[in-house]
């Protein structure tokens, strides 16, 4: 988020709100952001809220993201799955970006006419250098960004994968002893 230049003005969205977008969720609202949380699921938006989301849509609704064209300066993308690129593309502001830290599977059909006339960014983010990720930690520390866990007993890692794979954590799994 610092790197696109998220402020207080800023219009932030963040897509899927699991173990990253749950954590991309208080970032934003620490940076002052107006946030708006993306989610098929609609038991999530009570959550994405206690998060920091100021607003929740539903992406199940299919006109859902047309009423939200040309509204965000940042969309955070945290899923690995296949979503409609183009209406994401088309949530953007002029010089919005679509950030993705999350892997879809398929190509990203996105039309070039849409990043062009109102020069949008498609771009992507891993890991930040050892100075970003201490700056992020302070940011978390100040700001109380903690990640939302489900422990389970060294002896029941087999269950956590699981429930992993079901998509069944909120919101990561941490094995203990």
């Amino acid at each position: 988020m610092r790197h696109h230049g998220v402020r207080p003005s800023s219009r932030v969205g963040v897509i899927g709100i699991g173990g990253l977008g749950h954590l991309g969720l208080q970032f934003a609202k620490a940076f002052g952001a107006e946030v708006t949380a993306f989610s098929t699921s609609k038991d999530k938006e009570a959550e994405a809220k206690q998060l920091g989301a100021h607003h929740f849509v539903n992406t199940r609704d299919t006109g859902a993201l047309k009423k939200v064209a040309g509204s965000f300066d940042l969309l955070l993308s945290t899923v690995s799955a296949d979503q409609d690129w183009q209406a994401y593309v088309n949530a953007l502001r002029p010089n919005g970006t679509l950030c993705m830290v999350g892997a879809p599977p398929s190509p990203m059909p996105i039309q070039g006419a849409s990043l062009i006339t109102s020069q949008k960014v498609v771009a992507g983010s891993n890991i930040g250098s050892p100075q970003e990720i201490s700056e992020m930690l302070d940011v978390a520390a100040r700001h109380g960004v903690k990640a939302v866990t489900e422990r389970f007993a060294m002896a029941k890692a087999n269950d956590a994968v699981t429930r992993v794979k079901k998509n069944q954590v909120r919101y990561r799994a941490v094995l203990t002893n």
